[in-house]
């Protein structure tokens, strides 16, 4: 066992303490640090995918026993690597991106500096460990620990009303946990197990074990949980305000890495326990998706702060993504979680964008108050450009294939 990936994760939790005792020489610069370290994550995920594919099934996991859970594990296989991949290249590129940002935010206080990056590297850790995990109760816990360092960064660095913004947040985010949560126990105990191999083989073995009404029950409990987290129509309060009043870096990492695992996680636990339940259901929520589609979308329109308008397009996006599962097809599928890459990038590259706007122009977010900013900045404008052409699907860029392959699988599903 080379621990590749139990150090992809202790790496985030090691860094906690070096950032926030390096923040009292480094002050801002700490930032810097903070990217190091996550290129270490970054490059440790990178080997265990190059570790996997020498594998005929193409997984590669590490195991590990802890009484309270049973077995402690994480994989990575073709489904988990293009998201870590994904959330690990996030994390570095606006580790470095908040040098600056942070600068303005917090001033010549090294301990401010310092209690930032251990919650930020502490985030990364929760939002890593998600995906990684497979035990449902290990896969539970890495999911609160998303939940928390994320708060407080609302709470202590935001905009407006940050109190009020942040306790929503975590109000609406830990009921859906708890919701999750309660279908993560009745699975765990009319299984005898919370690892989810052994869960699928324990009801592929004897499916009596959980009844067909059961099964509808947990799925349903456990895609509410999920949808609050991918802010579904409805289940969207916290979404908002939430995007639009973290501080930025924090907005570019919400929207581009954290939100999108609940469809990540929709695949790894709800479809691959309980598939016939989830196609049941199947039809529910592709409605439920196309209505948070086109409610992000209408309300995008109409917004004049630039950050508020990414935070319903994200909205939206997350409606593409759910449709794509809806479709029970390996087309969809695999169109949601390309979408989820594809969704990363642009609003990363969107959100820094717009960090970069308010840097040069005091906090500037109203974008009726934005006119000739591309003769100023030339190429924050370019990168604005390419970002918006990734996330309107546009020919031949990465949100056009993700967008096919999921409407494709909408049309398989439909004639078939």
């Amino acid at each position: 066992m080379t621990f590749l990936l139990i150090g992809a994760i202790v790496v985030p939790l090691i860094s906690v303490p070096v950032v926030f005792l390096s923040s009292s020489l480094l002050k801002e610069k700490t930032g810097y640090v903070a990217s190091a370290l996550s290129l270490i994550s970054l490059a440790a995920l990178v080997a265990a995918g190059a570790s996997a594919s020498s594998y005929l099934s193409g997984v590669y996991t590490e195991s590990y026993s802890w009484s309270p859970i049973g077995t402690f594990g994480l994989r990575v296989d073709n489904l988990s690597l293009p998201i870590l991949l994904t959330i690990a290249l996030m994390v570095t590129l606006i580790a470095m991106f908040s040098v600056p940002y942070m600068r303005q935010r917090i001033g010549d206080d090294p301990r401010r500096y310092g209690l930032y990056y251990s919650l930020y590297m502490l985030y990364s850790l929760g939002m890593l460990g998600t995906v990684l995990a497979t035990n449902l109760i290990e896969f539970y816990l890495f999911f609160e620990i998303m939940l928390v360092p994320s708060f407080f960064l609302i709470a202590e660095w935001g905009y407006g009303e940050r109190d009020k913004i942040s306790l929503a947040y975590f109000i609406w985010t830990h009921v859906g946990a708890l919701v999750l949560l309660v279908g993560i126990l009745v699975t765990g105990f009319l299984t005898g197990s919370t690892d989810m191999d052994s869960v699928v083989n324990n009801l592929a073995t004897n499916p009596s074990l959980i009844s067909s009404t059961v099964r509808l029950a947990v799925v349903g409990a456990m895609c509410f949980g999920l949808f609050v987290k991918i802010a579904q129509f409805g289940l969207h309060a916290w979404l908002p305000s939430a995007y639009a009043e973290a501080p930025t870096p924090i907005s570019a990492l919400l929207s581009s890495a954290m939100t999108g695992i609940g469809g990540y996680a929709i695949v790894r636990i709800v479809m691959t326990i309980y598939p016939s339940a989830f196609q049941t259901l199947s039809p529910i929520f592709a409605g439920w998706a196309l209505v948070t589609m086109f409610y992000g979308s209408a309300m995008a329109l109409v917004q004049d702060d630039v950050k508020r308008l990414l935070a319903y397009s994200s909205m939206s996006q997350m409606g593409y993504i759910l449709f794509g599962l809806a479709t029970f097809t390996s087309f969809g599928v695999s169109g949601s979680m390309f979408q989820y890459i594809s969704n990363a990038t642009a609003k990363g590259i969107l959100f820094i964008v717009v960090g970069a706007i308010m840097l040069q122009f005091r906090g500037e977010r109203s974008m009726s108050k934005m006119g000739g900013l591309a003769g100023k900045m030339p190429i924050t404008a370019t990168a604005a450009f390419i970002g918006s052409l990734a996330l309107m699907g546009f020919p031949t860029t990465n949100g056009f294939f993700s967008e096919f392959l999921l409407f494709q699988g909408g049309f398989i599903r439909a004639t078939s």
